[in-house]
């Protein structure tokens, strides 16, 4: 029965690391550890801080039209960076979106300070490290992960990067009761540039190749992808969760410690499942962990509308995390499959599978101004909005 357990438990580590590959699990393990301390309280931030203390009203509805003009203007910058990438490699451009990351949030820094200057610097650096980062990452994984073990190796990323975020937020806390927003911001920006060196070690081999602009949006909008267009639409519910969701918690918790403190130990209970996930996507049944991940997800957003306590705020986040896990991880592995066809282009397979679940926090974002505009405070209105968007996924 032991070696039973035992090899059970082995089958769920992929047999094979390249280069290229550790290098991206060390850097990612890194800059996640550095973006979980602050990422958490991002949105707090700029809901309590920036906004109400510059006496503006209607907060969320400001929050919202911060995040759409960045994701605006994403959709239409994303293919220069998959170009960059394909013109100077892979790691050259996750390096400088690393870098524009740790700009951002130095601008985040200031941002109190200097109101309007620091505003505008902020969403352009937003968009520049979205820009150079998400479309090199995702190619380089899909480029020199292993055929057969890439659900395996998504999954064990998630975990390493799960075990620390589950330090992050909380320290995150820590440091936000005792010392604030500046002094953490700065010490986000040291471990964010740091998160470079495990690419730069060695030098990247890469043949230069073009890649056209606008053939990604004649691409994005093509008659033979339409249903996968929609299907990445599912995505839009990310929004939620990474920007209302966490203000949302603040209202119930009221303390930056104790929404630190619930978001790690969220996460803590749901890192083994990654493992078992990764293993069952491998074995060809990614579809089927989809489908039923995608109901059990769609169920969590409902049950959102009756938590309103410190308790059932944390039984819904742990339960919707393992549940959001059984979607991204067969999603992603499938989208990096088919990515490495014979008949598909790397980067052109990841700037569609980008710009579709762009469009998809686009309209989620448009949906939630205009429920804003009717529903006060909308919390709930906006968790049945996610709900619907995750349903979108059973396209896939």
């Amino acid at each position: 029965m032991a070696d039973k357990i035992r090899d059970l438990i082995l089958s769920c580590f992929p047999r094979q690391l390249n280069r290229q590959i550790k290098e991206l699990y060390l850097s990612s393990i890194i800059l996640v550890f550095a973006e979980s301390m602050v990422i958490i309280f991002e949105p707090v931030f700029l809901y309590t801080i920036f906004f109400k203390s510059h006496g503006f009203k209607g907060s969320l509805q400001l929050l919202l039209c911060f995040y759409l003009v960045i994701y605006l203007l994403y959709f239409a910058v994303l293919p220069l960076g998959a170009r960059f990438a394909k013109r100077f490699g892979y790691e050259s451009s996750i390096a400088l979106g690393v870098f524009f990351t740790a700009l951002l949030y130095g601008s985040l820094f200031m941002i109190s300070k200097f109101f309007w200057p620091f505003t505008v610097l902020t969403i352009i650096f937003y968009v520049l490290a979205k820009m150079f980062y998400w479309p090199a990452y995702h190619a380089n994984f899909a480029r020199f992960s292993a055929s057969g073990q890439r659900g395996r190796q998504i999954s064990n990323l998630a975990i390493l990067e799960t075990i620390v975020c589950i330090v992050g937020p909380l320290l995150g806390g820590l440091i936000l009761k005792f010392f604030g927003f500046e002094f953490l911001f700065i010490i986000a920006c040291a471990l964010i540039i740091i998160s470079n060196i495990p690419l730069l070690i060695t030098r990247e081999q890469f043949e230069p190749k073009p890649f056209e602009y606008f053939k990604v949006y004649k691409d994005l909008f093509s008659r033979e992808r339409r249903k996968k267009f929609f299907s990445l639409w599912g995505y839009g519910e990310e929004f939620i969760t990474m920007v209302v969701w966490p203000v949302f918690i603040f209202t119930v918790v009221k303390d930056f410690l104790g929404l630190g403190a619930l978001t790690a130990f969220s996460l803590f209970l749901t890192t083994i499942v990654f493992l078992f996930i990764g293993r069952i996507t491998d074995r060809q049944e990614g579809r089927l962990v989809m489908r039923y991940g995608t109901i059990f997800y769609s169920f969590s957003w409902l049950l959102r509308l009756i938590s309103r306590g410190v308790l059932g705020v944390f039984l819904i986040d742990s339960y919707s995390r393992l549940a959001k896990q059984s979607i991204s991880v067969p999603t992603v592995a499938l989208t990096y499959s088919k990515a490495t066809r014979k008949d598909s282009s790397v980067m052109g397979t990841i700037v569609f599978f980008e710009m579709s679940l762009v469009v998809g926090k686009i309209v989620t974002m448009l949906a939630a101004l205009v429920l804003l505009q009717i529903f006060t405070p909308g919390w709930n209105s906006m968790f049945i909005l996610a709900g619907l968007m995750t349903l979108l996924y059973l396209l896939f």
